[in-house]
Formats: structure tokens, C-alpha cells, sequence
């Protein structure tokens, strides 16, 4: 059954030794190609199966483009009315106005372009005409639908309103009733109805940017930062911010761009800890469904296949906040076959097309492998047949030739400028340009690691960077599975946001749970995946072994990449705790916005450690407009400063102290909402600064708020995004995580995710510095527990207590 061919004779062909920009053949992909060397022209056209193949697919990808583009309308009904229009128009006479009105003079002009068609009957070219016409309304018909859509979504006030006004009710149902339930949406049917972002007022964000600062600054600090905040509003402000209005009329959103420019892809420092972030794809309370690493990998990669055939047919509809407001789904395109490639001085996102990315690498002991997972007919492998091509690499393992071979990952964590240089120089021809291309064009990565994790803190420091020689930091995720058959996934950041990563997470585990208690999938005693009797494993194509050509300079790159891995690795320190008394259902009974109280219970364990209030990052959500992404909740306030010093006064009475606490979950809540709808402060302060620095324009204002630490940077995951269509069939509590996290921003500060399990469960991530002399991370959460504990203690009454 399974493959025992020595792996060591499959290879692939180096590239011919010339530049970067010649074209090779690689069979695998299944289409036309051409490639250059110094014997010639090669020319590949793929047999006539795969050629069908890829036209049947075409034809697919072209009905779902045509569907997106008629949205809200089905297609179905759109033929229908243009073949009733266009026989119509053939029914009646030819002095009728329809065939000789003003409409229709201009109509046959049309005709005039296509001098061929004259000699066609004239009962043809009305045909045509009519149905040409016919599309021409509809798709201005569509427009308008649209452009409705688009200015529906810009009423805002829905977010502010305690209880919906009746307007607010109306403006929902409208919403509801004409773009939700007129039509299944498929993934991207919205992103061409959702509103461009609003650039805020100047002043209001000046404001907003002061009133945040004061409780943090000293006196004298806050003084002249106002100063220079006056001076910005009276010199250089407003004629920054015309052109940043200039730029949100002609860009469908004014930051997006930007911040990903300049955020992520300008970043020259390593993605290891300090941009890429792991996930749990398990809930530790939990055994997992297999504690055999072999068939648990194979049932995450077959079950992640059967993610990305969903978001290649768009079979994921979008989400929508309370069923009807939808959300921007831009990201979701860049979840698989993604990569990020370095640059000198800017890195770029790399995304490649299916027909060229159908497979995945896998990573064993430092040896990595290229395995295809659809069989020759081009269908996806079953779980099971997966399972033997990965039984074949762990049964028959490879020796490293030399050391740097099983390390060459560690390239990926070395400053940025620096990996490009070197894959400039060491791969860009033979076995390592080969094997790049491989890894790159991957759908994702896989690693068989062989750490068994006994704690949710080591799994966590495990996946966030495992021992700084097995992560390939440039791809969108790789999917790590451990020896004890724990799952979860280490994710590039640029590409996008940890709730797509989580929606997809959530839609994985609920096809696996529904294949296992439906009993399409089952285990054996060992933990294997069962071969169904009538699903024997043959014709399974090899997997290859991927080579790599070590000189002595690449050697010495390598072995400095290491080092620096490593001595990253060794200063971080993360604790993650899942709470079991601090939830949701606590939360509502305190009558605080469970996400408020979380951070203020941040805000109170900080200062009881350091007796000082610091800037306080928190994202927002911002995908209610196109291609948003997140904007920032400033968490530290007047009002938390004033409850977080009430708590340590002896003096506060329970009362006022109660009475704080609710002002400032309120303030919190008032504030994510404003993010939400567009009138945040930073990514407008941020858009601003990339207007100065392109006008060369010096402002010491922009540059003394941008240039300050986030000392505390937290974030909440949601979860449970799925709907409840795709639980059917599982039941829903056993499909939970323990979510991810991050390593921290500032040096000198913490990284702190966060996550709710339904109403039953927090799932906390702590991370810092060890060289921090500041920062302890074990500290830090015994002070947010007590910190919870004290909240609770407050907020509750004696019998409530326990």
C-alpha cells in the first residue's frame, strides 16, 4: 500500500543555469508552458484530459464571475429576461418604436462598429442588438443597486443605538430584504456595495489623540505636545488632509494600502515573534481526535483542501453582523497559495493561481518534501490516501546531507533585506532555485514535529516559533502537527487579519467533526485514518524530496540565521491560561461588555506591576468598509485611570469604585464603536504622516505621536464567525480552540491575545521580554487573574459570589 521507493533518486530537475526571469516547464501544473535554456525552446502542452480539466474549471471561475457581477441578481434570471427581451423586441413591428424609435437609431449606430454582421438576416442583428441592450440595462440596473447598497451602508448610527430606533429598524429590513435574501451571495458579492472609509474630521481626531495622551504624560509633556498640536492644526494639518480626501475619492479605501505597504511589507526587521503569530487549532481542556501524528496531519490536510475548494468556487458566503450588515472578505483570497517575497527594500505578496499551486511541502526532520494531493483524474486525495503519502516519508526517512540542509528556514526569520540579498545570490538558479519555487508555490506548509507538548504554553512557544530552523515565515500558515497529534498553525501577517485565520480554523474543524460523527471518517485503535473497504490506496503519485546546493557562504548566512533565531526564541517568554470562572457569563452578570472588562482587567494588573499607565493597543474591526482592516482602540483612558487608581485607594467605597468600572467598560465600548465606523484616530493620524513624509513636509506633531510605544499591545480573536449551517451535523462544543497569540510590539512591554469560548471559557496569551528586566510574563498573568478575581468580587453580589 504504502510507497517504500527510495525517495533519494526522485528529484527535481534544476532549473538551466541562466537569470531569474526565464520561464521553466514543470509538468505538474497542467497547462501551457515554455521554457528557455542553452539547448533551446522547450514546449509543454498537456494532454488532452488535463486540457479539458482546466476549460471545465475556466468555465466554473467565469460563472462565478458573472455571478458576482449580476449579484444581486441570479444569472438564471438574468438570461431569462434578456431572452424574453430580445424576443420581444422581434415580436413586434418594425415601425414600432422599439426597432425605430430614438432608442433604437442609437442602438443600430452600435451596429455600425461591426461592419461583419451586416450581412447577417436582419432578424439576427435585432437579436443580438436587443439582448446586447438588455445586458447594457442590467448591468446599469445592477450599478445603481450598488451604488444603493453602498450609500445604505453608510448610515452608521446603528452602532451608537441602545435599541433600535425605527429607522434603524426600516434601514435593517431594507438591507435584509433586498440584498440578503433577494440571492445567495457567493464570498466576494458584497465588495463592490460596501462604502469607501470616511476620512475624519482633523480637528476631532486632534482631540480625540490629546484626551488619550493626557492621563499618560506628564505635565510638562502634555504641554508641549498641545502646543504642537496647535501649531499642526494652523500650518501644515489642513493641507495634509485635502490631499488624504484627494486620495479617498479615487482609492476605495485611503489607508489600506498604506498600511500594508509600510507596516508590514517596508518591515526590514525578522517575522519571527516579532510579526508572525500562532494559533491553536486545539481546545487544551480537550483530548484530540487523534493522538497519532500521521492521521491527524491527514485529516487537517485533506480537511483544509476542502476549505480551499470553498473559497475557489466561493462557496463561503460573507459575513454579515446580526445576519444583514455584511463585511469586506478581501482577505480571504490570500489565505492559500500565498507567499511573501523579500525584498531589498520592500517585500511583495505573492499570490499564485490554482492551476499552479495544487500542492503542499511537508517538513521532517529538517528534510522537506513536495506532495501532491489530488490523484491523476485531478481529484482531491482522501484523508487516508494523504495519510500514505505521509506514512512513506516518516517510515522512510531521508539523511541530511549536510547540517545547514535541514535549516534553510531559518533563512526566512533573518532581517529582510538580508534574506532577499542571499536568495538573490544562492538561489537563484539549480537545486535551490528549484526548491524554492516549490515551497513558494505551495498551497501551505506542513511540519511533522516531533515535540510532544504537555502544556498549552509550550505548544503555544512551539508553534509561534519552534526552534527557529522549522518555521518558513514567508507563507500565509503552516500547519504544524506534533507527535501527540496536537494541531495548529504559525501565520504570516501581512497577508491578513487572525479572524480570517480563525474563520478558516472554525470551518476546518467543523468538516472534520461532521465527516467523524457522520462516520465518513473514522480512526482505528492507533490513530490511523481507516482505509474504507472500497477505497483501496494505489496510483498515488511519489512524493518528492526537495535538494538543496550548500556552499561555504550560504552555509555561513545559515548558521548566522540561527543564531539570531534562536537567541529570539530564547528571550521570549510566553504564559497562556484558559480560564474557567473568568467568562462571558461572568461578564454579562457584572453588566460590562465582555471585552471592556478583559481590558480593563489589563489596565489594573499593569499598573499594580509598575505603578504607571502606558498606551494601550487594541484592533477594531474595519472590514464595514471595503478592504478595511483594523484601526485602533486606544484602551487606556481618563476614565480607566480614574477606576484603576479608585481600586487601590482604601479609601473608594465598593460603590464608586462599582460605578467606575461601568463608566469606563462604557467609555471602551463607545470608543470601539467610533473605530468602527471610521472615526478612529491612528490610521488617520498614520495616512497623514505617509502625506507629510511624501510632501516633505516636516511635522513634529505627527512625528512625536507616532514615534511613541505601544507598551501594551492586546488584541481579541473572535470566534464562532461560522454560520449555523455549517454545524450542522457536529455538535458545537466540541469544536473550540484555545486560540493564538503574539509576541510584544515594545520590547519593553507585553503581547496580550485573547479569546472567548462561548460563554464558558477565556483563553489568555501572555507574552514578553526576558531581557526585560520590567516584564515577567508568569507575573503579569497572576496579576490579571487577580485582577479578574477583584472585578468579580466587585461587580457581584454575595450570593452571586460562590
Amino acid at each position: 500500500i504504502f510507497f517504500r521507493k527510495n525517495m533519494a533518486d526522485i528529484q527535481l530537475k534544476p532549473v538551466p543555469a541562466v537569470g531569474l526571469h526565464v520561464r521553466r516547464v514543470d509538468p505538474s501544473r497542467h497547462k501551457f508552458q515554455m521554457s528557455v535554456s542553452r539547448d533551446g525552446i522547450v514546449i509543454y502542452i498537456p494532454n488532452l484530459p488535463f486540457l479539458l480539466n482546466n476549460f471545465r474549471r475556466f468555465l466554473h471561475q467565469m460563472h462565478n464571475r458573472w455571478r458576482t457581477a449580476l449579484w444581486p441578481f441570479p444569472p438564471s434570471a438574468a438570461l431569462a429576461a434578456m431572452i424574453c427581451f430580445g424576443g420581444w423586441v422581434l415580436s413586434q413591428p418594425s415601425e414600432s418604436w422599439l426597432r425605430s424609435g430614438f432608442v433604437a437609431q442609437w442602438v443600430w449606430n452600435v451596429d455600425s462598429i461591426f461592419p461583419w454582421v451586416h450581412s447577417l438576416p436582419t432578424s439576427l442583428r435585432v437579436l443580438y442588438l436587443s439582448i446586447l441592450t438588455s445586458v447594457s440595462v442590467l448591468l446599469i440596473f445592477v450599478e445603481i443597486q450598488r451604488l444603493t447598497l453602498r450609500l445604505l451602508l453608510m448610515y452608521q448610527q446603528w452602532l451608537f443605538e441602545k435599541k433600535p430606533s425605527i429607522f434603524t429598524r426600516l434601514w435593517f429590513l431594507t438591507i435584509n430584504r433586498c440584498y440578503v435574501r433577494a440571492s445567495r451571495p457567493l464570498l466576494y458579492s458584497y465588495q463592490d456595495g460596501l462604502p469607501r472609509l470616511p476620512v475624519p474630521p482633523l480637528k476631532p481626531t486632534i482631540d480625540k489623540t490629546l484626551a488619550s495622551l493626557k492621563p499618560i504624560l506628564a505635565e510638562k509633556d502634555f504641554a508641549e505636545l498641545e502646543s504642537k498640536a496647535a501649531g499642526f492644526l494652523s500650518n501644515e494639518g489642513p493641507s495634509l488632509q485635502r490631499y488624504l480626501i484627494l486620495k479617498s475619492w479615487i482609492s476605495k479605501n485611503y489607508v489600506s494600502d498604506w498600511w500594508l505597504r509600510f507596516v508590514y511589507l517596508r518591515g526590514r526587521g525578522s517575522l519571527l515573534i516579532h510579526s508572525n503569530y500562532h494559533a491553536n487549532t486545539d481546545f487544551w481542556p480537550y483530548k484530540v481526535v487523534s493522538e497519532n501524528q500521521i492521521g491527524r496531519a491527514a485529516s487537517m490536510i485533506y480537511h483544509l483542501f476542502r476549505v480551499k475548494q470553498m473559497v475557489d468556487r466561493q462557496a463561503i458566503e460573507p459575513l454579515r453582523i446580526n445576519d444583514t450588515i455584511p463585511m469586506c472578505m478581501q482577505q480571504y483570497q490570500y489565505f492559500f497559495s500565498c507567499t511573501r517575497i523579500p525584498g531589498h527594500d520592500t517585500d511583495r505578496l505573492q499570490q499564485y493561481d490554482t492551476r499552479d499551486s495544487a500542492h503542499i511541502v511537508i517538513l521532517f526532520r529538517g528534510v522537506w518534501y513536495r506532495m501532491d494531493v489530488h490523484g491523476a483524474d485531478r481529484k482531491l486525495l482522501q484523508a487516508h490516501e494523504i495519510q500514505a503519502q505521509l506514512r512513506s516519508i516518516v517510515e522512510n526517512p531521508e539523511q541530511l546531507e549536510k547540517p545547514q540542509e535541514g535549516q534553510v528556514a531559518a533563512l526566512t526569520t533573518e532581517n529582510r533585506s538580508t534574506w532577499a540579498e542571499t536568495r538573490e545570490t544562492q538561489f537563484y538558479r539549480g537545486q535551490n532555485r528549484a526548491s524554492l519555487d516549490v515551497i513558494e508555490r505551495a498551497v501551505f506548509a506542513v511540519h511533522l514535529d516531533e515535540n510532544s507538548p504537555q502544556t498549552v504554553s509550550e505548544q503555544g512557544s512551539l508553534l509561534l516559533h519552534g526552534d527557529g530552523t522549522n518555521r518558513w515565515c514567508d507563507k500565509s500558515f503552516t500547519l504544524v502537527v506534533f507527535k501527540n497529534g496536537r494541531t495548529g498553525l504559525n501565520a504570516e501577517h501581512s497577508w491578513g487579519d487572525a479572524p480570517v485565520l480563525c474563520h478558516m480554523m472554525e470551518l476546518c474543524a467543523c468538516h472534520e467533526h461532521r465527516a467523524l460523527e457522520s462516520g465518513a471518517q473514522k480512526f482505528d485503535a492507533d490513530g490511523y485514518v481507516q482505509v474504507p473497504d472500497a477505497r483501496p490506496v494505489f496510483h498515488l503519485k511519489p512524493v518528492q524530496r526537495l535538494r538543496w546546493s550548500i556552499t561555504p557562504e550560504l552555509a555561513a548566512v545559515i548558521d548566522q540565521a540561527v543564531i539570531q533565531a534562536r537567541a529570539n526564541i530564547d528571550d521570549l517568554q510566553l504564559e497562556i491560561k484558559v480560564f474557567e470562572d473568568v467568562n462571558k457569563g461572568l461578564m454579562k452578570k457584572c453588566k460590562c461588555a465582555p471585552d471592556a472588562f478583559v481590558q480593563m482587567g489589563i489596565q489594573l494588573a499593569f499598573y499594580r506591576m509598575e505603578q504607571r499607565f502606558v498606551l494601550t493597543y487594541e484592533p477594531a474591526m474595519m472590514r464595514l468598509f471595503c478592504e478595511g482592516r483594523t484601526e485602533t482602540i486606544r484602551s487606556c483612558s481618563e476614565d480607566s485611570c480614574k477606576w484603576v487608581k479608585a481600586m487601590q485607594d482604601p479609601s473608594a467605597s465598593q460603590t464608586q469604585k462599582l460605578d467606575l468600572l461601568r463608566k469606563a467598560t462604557d467609555m471602551h465600548q463607545l470608543r470601539t464603536k467610533h473605530a468602527m465606523a471610521g472615526q478612529g484616530i491612528d490610521r488617520h493620524l498614520f495616512a497623514l504622516y505617509v502625506v507629510s513624509r511624501g510632501k516633505d513636509v516636516n511635522s513634529p506633531f505627527l512625528e512625536h505621536v507616532l514615534g511613541m510605544k505601544w507598551t501594551l499591545s492586546t488584541s481579541q480573536v473572535p470566534w464562532r464567525q461560522a454560520r449555523k449551517e455549517d454545524y450542522e451535523g457536529c455538535q458545537r462544543n466540541n469544536i473550540r480552540t484555545t486560540s493564538g497569540g503574539f509576541g510584544p510590539v515594545d520590547p519593553d512591554g507585553y503581547g496580550c491575545c485573547y479569546t472567548f469560548m462561548d460563554d464558558d471559557y477565556l483563553n489568555l496569551h501572555i507574552s514578553s521580554r526576558r531581557a526585560c528586566p520590567r516584564t515577567d510574563s508568569v507575573k503579569m498573568m497572576e496579576a490579571v487573574t487577580q485582577a479578574f478575581a477583584d472585578m468579580a468580587e466587585l461587580a457581584l453580589a454575595p450570593e452571586e459570589r460562590g
